[in-house]
């Protein structure tokens, strides 16, 4: 029952603030929405260093205005169609072999046929953002989602330092998908990435999280993988829990109810269809302004 731990948190304020300009109001960052303003806790981060029960003088903070806070509840256990979950691997004092045991079939198979192929490999520096920005960009537009200005991925390696890194899966010189990933509490959590549209075959994303499984069983402090967002019983949620990752629920405290996979549909159909000259440039204007992303 693990959260982010408080120098997290201040060191994602620290970024979002060097990005964007956002205002600090006490924990809170100020930011505008097309509408209004929102006392945000915290943007961009999938929840923070609060559980769902631990929040009371952040509410007390933020009445009379609109706000917007993230916090897990351990205690949630009645999933629904929709729900906002991270799904968490726990990896303490285990080895490749029994985590692979945990594997649903599709994975094992679709490892197994990479490992055979050796056709990719998986490389790790904070050198590679270029190549993870052009990945993020595909991934983004696949989905109907405004990419976040690169500035914003260079303000969270200054932060972040030695407790973020950036994988690249290349085939020969070619690169085939990204991740970001950021280091806390004993917490490895994917952040951003996945594999390239037309790079991705069946068994390509497979593979990619097992070789950062691997990797991250021989980093020192980590008990937990945490694969990040999704709505339950989504596609991304079955890819992930396919891995044995299991579901803890993110409470979006706000004062505006609204289920964020439904809300933005719409616009998400329109944004895929948009191309990527005017969404590359429009994009990371339009993120300073969701405070659902």
């Amino acid at each position: 029952m693990k959260t982010y731990s408080k120098k997290l948190i201040q060191a994602w304020k620290r970024a979002i603030i060097n990005t964007y300009g956002f205002e600090e109001y006490m924990d809170f960052v100020v930011q505008p929405s097309f509408t209004k303003k929102y006392l945000s806790y915290l943007p961009l981060l999938n929840y923070t260093d609060r559980e769902s029960d631990k929040i009371k003088d952040l509410l007390e903070l933020a009445k009379d205005n609109h706000y917007q806070i993230r916090t897990l509840n351990f205690n949630y256990k009645d999933f629904k169609d929709h729900d906002t979950v991270v799904l968490r691997l726990d990896i303490k004092d285990k080895t490749i072999e029994e985590i692979k045991r945990g594997y649903k079939k599709l994975a094992k198979r679709s490892v197994n046929k990479e490992l055979k192929l050796n056709r990719y490999e998986l490389k790790e520096s904070k050198e590679y953002l270029d190549y993870f920005y052009e990945v993020l960009k595909d991934i983004y537009h696949k989905h109907g989602t405004p990419i976040l200005p690169k500035r914003f991925f260079k303000n969270l390696i200054e932060e972040l330092g030695e407790n973020l890194d950036i994988f690249i899966l290349f085939e020969k010189d070619k690169v085939v998908g990204g991740v970001l990933f950021f280091y806390d509490n004993s917490i490895a959590t994917l952040q951003y990435g996945g594999v390239i549209q037309e790079r991705s075959e069946p068994t390509t994303g497979y593979f990619l999280y097992h070789k950062i499984i691997e990797y991250l069983l021989e980093k020192e402090g980590i008990d937990i993988i945490d694969f990040g967002r999704s709505p339950y019983n989504g596609g991304t949620y079955f890819f992930k829990t396919r891995f044995g990752a299991t579901p803890v629920k993110i409470d979006i405290h706000t004062s505006d109810k609204v289920d964020i996979y439904s809300a933005y549909s719409l616009a998400s159909k329109v944004w895929k269809k948009l191309p990527y000259a005017l969404t590359d440039r429009v994009g990371p204007i339009l993120t300073k302004y969701l405070v659902d992303l």
